[in-house]
């Protein structure tokens, strides 16, 4: 019964989404792997193989390099003698004269090959020799040198008559020295021409016996840092070194594949061949082959591959990154798979949770799916319709609490400006008996009719300053005329524009008794309407008073006292400021400027908003 029950559970595991997720994992681990293991191995040997090929390549320009400078050693110092005028001379005479232009010419030869401190170990043997004179000039002579050397022996070689031929280039390939018997010493022979001053014909010979050492030596100091196979080609006649030398060399090869392709000079050949030696044996190589300089030479260098087993560790490291972006594919996958089973659900729950905080509190049924997500969908939706009540709710009560502030802000204006016109009259009425009185009643019933109106409280900005030149008739009668109001404006569409009721009254009345009746000298004031860059509508008051510290200027919009305070200007500043940011928005409202003993200027900003109006009082008094 145990047993039983055991199946039953294990079956009951492999049929939960966990269970189902790791066999497909495992599963797809597993073949991934396998292939990312084989193609990775594939193209890292790939690029490891290229790499090796350009390597080998650069260091075989080096090489190169070498073994042209030494073959440019050894022409540079023949043409030097090629156009000398001593050894011209010696060529030129048909028959010995002496040994003066023959010693001058050694002499000459001499001089130079000493200078030279390559030259003893490149160049085996040189002779000069007239076309028409049987004597010579030796210059070089090695000491293993068992046969005399004159022109009929040079002239008997079996290789002069190629020479001849082909003049100044090497035809005849690598050969032991014809003068010496004792033993084989490999050179490159060559043979130069003389040519007369001024006619066009061969008055003389140089020939060469070239080591083949500008050859070997460099390929023997490149073969101290690394091990490689080298040949080397004279047109048709192919040698390996071996032992330090060059010896001919005889195969049959096959091309299998042209790689020139990754070669990084388009003069470089690379190929992979199959050689067969001498006993039929069969041999896969990659052959870097690369020009020299001289025409008809080349070198090439074997490739050994398996140099590629030194960089196994590269290989399995970059084995094992590959299977760590098999791993990440694998994690694609397994969000893929999540995400049609959990995580899409979760990601649309998050989406609606987002546009709720964005302010979209209306109810999404797509989120109410019939399992335990959907519940927790519900109750989102059930949430965030009570939070759009709430929302309402508190936005009423902000709305009637701004009401009631803006009310109350109202209120301390009435009080103010009628305490102000009634002592205004009280003062007119005592001083003089004056028919001003007349004028300033007539102007306050005016101002009183407006404010007990409070139908609205925008009016035009051709209304308020209508308003404002009443309440300044009033002001001018108590001063005697010392003050004076000017205004200013730009585009009288403006004059259409709205504008909150009693918005200049206090800022005149401020600029009237705090600005310039402490100055005891006579004023002006100048309201100025523009638009400004930002085509809102902008209001300056200027007076000339006795103008503000700027401590003050910075807090004055900010400060609150009571009606009972002394600071009336801070209070009707403040009030009109926060009445502007409550009616158009935190970017409008009153700016401040002042200098001490020279001026104060209040700006208002506002909308630009015309709107049509029947309001046509003339404000120019």
């Amino acid at each position: 019964m145990s047993k039983y029950n055991h199946h039953k559970k294990l079956h009951q595991y492999f049929c939960t989404i966990r269970a189902r997720i790791l066999l497909c994992t495992i599963s797809l681990i597993a073949i991934i792997c396998i292939i990312i293991t084989y193609i990775s191995y594939f193209l890292v040997s790939e690029n490891l193989r290229q790499n090796l090929i350009q390597t080998s390549e650069t260091r075989l320009s080096f090489l190169c390099e070498s073994i042209d400078a030494n073959v440019s050693n050894v022409n540079n110092f023949v043409r030097s003698c090629q156009i000398s005028t001593k050894i011209i001379n010696f060529a030129k005479e048909t028959e010995p004269s002496g040994n003066q232009t023959k010693r001058e010419a050694h002499d000459f030869v001499m001089e130079n090959y000493t200078a030279n401190a390559a030259l003893p170990s490149q160049l085996i043997r040189m002779v000069i020799l007239g076309k028409s004179r049987p004597d010579i000039v030796q210059v070089v002579e090695p000491p293993y040198s068992s046969i005399t050397v004159s022109a009929e022996a040079i002239r008997s070689l079996p290789y002069f008559e190629l020479l001849l031929k082909h003049m100044e280039e090497v035809e005849v390939g690598i050969l032991p020295d014809a003068f010496c018997t004792s033993k084989e010493i490999p050179m490159i022979p060559l043979l130069h021409p003389i040519e007369h001053p001024y006619k066009a014909e061969e008055i003389g010979y140089i020939f060469t016996e070239m080591s083949v050492s500008v050859i070997t030596a460099p390929i023997q100091n490149y073969l101290s840092e690394r091990d490689s196979r080298f040949f080397f080609y004279i047109n048709e006649n192919a040698y390996q070194f071996q032992n330090g030398t060059l010896v001919p060399f005889q195969n049959t090869s096959e091309v299998i594949e042209d790689l020139s392709g990754l070669a990084l000079n388009p003069n470089t050949r690379i190929q992979t061949i199959r050689i067969y030696d001498e006993q039929e044996r069969e041999e896969l190589l990659t052959v870097i082959t690369r020009p020299l300089n001289t025409n008809g030479w080349y070198i090439a260098e074997c490739v050994d591959e398996s140099q590629l087993t030194e960089s196994v560790f590269s290989v399995l490291f970059s084995i094992v990154l590959i299977t760590v972006a098999a791993a990440s594919c694998i994690g694609i996958f397994l969000s893929w798979f999540l995400s049609r089973t959990v995580n899409l659900p979760v990601k649309q729950l998050q989406a609606r949770i987002r546009r709720i905080e964005d302010g979209d509190f209306s109810r999404d049924l797509s989120t109410e799916w019939p399992h335990e997500l959907g519940d927790i969908g519900k109750t989102i939706n059930d949430l965030s319709e009570n939070v759009l009540l709430l929302m309402e709710q508190r936005i009423e009560d902000e709305r009637q609490k701004r009401e009631y502030e803006y009310k109350m802000l109202q209120s301390q204006i009435n009080p103010h400006f009628l305490y102000n016109t009634l002592n205004s009259i009280k003062w007119m009425a005592t001083i003089q008996n004056s028919p001003g009185i007349a004028e300033m009643t007539t102007s306050l019933s005016r101002l009183l009719k407006d404010i007990s109106k409070g139908a609205t409280n925008l009016v035009t900005i051709r209304h308020e300053l209508s308003l404002i030149n009443d309440y300044f008739i009033i002001q001018q009668y108590r001063y005697g005329g010392t003050i004076t109001l000017t205004s200013s404006v730009d585009d009288d569409a403006l004059l259409s524009c709205r504008i909150l009721k009693f918005t200049l009254q206090p800022l005149v009345e401020n600029a009237i008794f705090h600005g310039i009746e402490p100055k005891g000298t006579a004023g002006n004031i100048t309201i100025h309407i523009y638009r400004n860059e930002s085509a809102d509508i902008r209001i300056d008051v200027t007076d000339d008073g006795i103008g503000m510290e700027p401590e003050l200027t910075a807090r004055l919009l900010d400060m609150e006292a009571p009606a009972s305070s002394s600071f009336f200007k801070e209070i009707g500043v403040s009030n009109v400021h926060k009445r502007l940011q409550y009616e158009f928005g935190n970017q409008y409202g009153l700016s401040i400027q002042s200098e001490k003993g020279k001026f104060t200027t209040i700006s208002i900003l506002l909308p630009f908003r015309e709107e049509d109006t029947n309001d046509k009082t003339d404000y120019r008094r």
